[in-house]
């Protein structure tokens, strides 16, 4: 209730073009963006898992509504993994298994 009574007082004082959802770490916050949206009649922009640039990721309604019904947002997941997937590194790795040269650090590397 609080993301939705600021989002109204920043819409009662100023005009802007759309909302930044943030801390959205769970389902819960599912409901403030459906709310948000109906109080200031303005479109989610972005979302984040937290508060710093690194976490803002565009908003894709068609995601929030998955996770809302308990579908998960596999997409997102995916995307994130791509982001965190070195294909040289993994190519080294391969390498290293098939010559059973595999280490602990390669372990802790990853």
């Amino acid at each position: 209730q609080d993301a939705v009574n600021t989002a109204k007082a920043f819409n009662d004082r100023l005009d802007f073009d759309g909302v930044v959802l943030t801390k959205l770490d769970g389902d819960t916050r599912g409901g403030a963006a459906l709310s948000i949206r109906m109080v200031v009649d303005k479109p989610i922009k972005f979302i984040s898992t937290g508060e710093k640039p690194d976490e803002l990721d565009t908003f894709h309604p068609d995601r929030m509504a998955n996770r809302i019904l308990g579908m998960g947002d596999v997409v997102s997941l995916v995307e994130k993994a791509q982001q965190a997937f070195d294909e040289e590194e993994a190519k080294r790795i391969n390498r290293k298994i098939r010559k059973n040269q595999l280490d602990f650090n390669d372990l802790l590397s990853q």
